[in-house]
């Protein structure tokens, strides 16, 4: 009954927005770079974070479905999609900074934030260090730490050549049609695959305290994992441990990729939660 409902919502909603679309898309110079940004319908403003290697692209049926009750945000982060990148090293603390300039540039004050992988650790960056930015808060698939993957992706991450043969392969082939800078992969590649091998992805926290960060944030939080994760059930709960008055929600049947591979669960959960 659940999936039909889905179904018919989904349908409804896309009938609606197809109709009534309000869309306004465009970049902006933020730290050195150009960010890239897309404003769908009105309301609440409502931010969507994607992960690391892919673009707001990945978004685009859930925010057909949450334009209808919110003004949605897409970004792409520095070096991703349509956004250009400098010469700094990419850090989360430095995507939440693109953010929260860019939300500035735009007269926004306060948001509700949706992130998935990175951009749920961007998302809870910016809670834990600006929460009157962030009204409520929705991380699928947050990792913290370099060792918080499941075997074989960890063997994958340790694996250089077997990691950029998968990424090469799968995340660069959409890079490269979709970058004003397709020759520059080969350097993101690897200045993303940097970040991911640091003990810590919050520089400020010091190796074995990785999650204390999330002690700050104050927003109300869900915290979203597919049962068949990349990243180990342990390290799912703790972050949902750590952050106060979390809620922790495993959807059945659904791995790592949730948001991509069923877009109208993961916008009813959003929906479900901020309402």
């Amino acid at each position: 009954m659940n999936k039909n409902n889905d179904l018919i919502r989904c349908i409804l909603f896309l009938v609606f927005i197809f109709s009534n679309s309000q869309v306004s898309a465009g970049s902006v110079q933020i730290n050195g770079i150009e960010l890239y940004y897309e404003i769908h319908g009105s309301g609440t403003p409502l931010v969507l974070l994607h992960g690391g290697y892919d673009d707001s692209d990945m978004w685009q049926v859930e925010t057909w479905i949450l334009a209808a009750h919110y003004q949605v945000i897409e970004i792409d982060s520095r070096g991703h999609g349509r956004s250009t990148d400098s010469d700094a090293p990419i850090t989360y603390e430095l995507m939440a900074d693109d953010t929260l300039k860019l939300l500035d540039h735009l007269n926004i004050a306060n948001a509700h934030f949706v992130g998935w992988s990175d951009g749920a650790v961007i998302a809870s960056y910016i809670a834990a260090n600006q929460p009157q930015r962030v009204n409520q808060l929705v991380l699928f698939g947050a990792a913290y730490q370099q060792d918080a993957y499941i075997e074989l992706f960890d063997f994958v991450l340790s694996n250089k050549g077997v990691f950029d043969l998968f990424v090469d392969n799968t995340f660069g082939l959409k890079y490269r049609a979709t970058s004003p800078t397709p020759g520059y992969w080969p350097i993101f590649r690897d200045k993303l695959y940097t970040l991911w091998r640091s003990p810590c992805y919050f520089a400020e926290a010091a190796q074995g305290h990785c999650l204390e960060s999330l002690q700050r944030i104050s927003a109300p939080t869900l915290v979203v994992a597919g049962e068949l994760e990349i990243i180990k059930a342990s390290h799912t709960q703790a972050i949902a441990q750590s952050i106060p008055g979390a809620s922790l929600k495993t959807v059945a049947f659904a791995g790592h990729f949730l948001p991509k591979f069923r877009p109208v669960t993961s916008a009813n959960i959003v929906m479900n939660f901020l309402h």
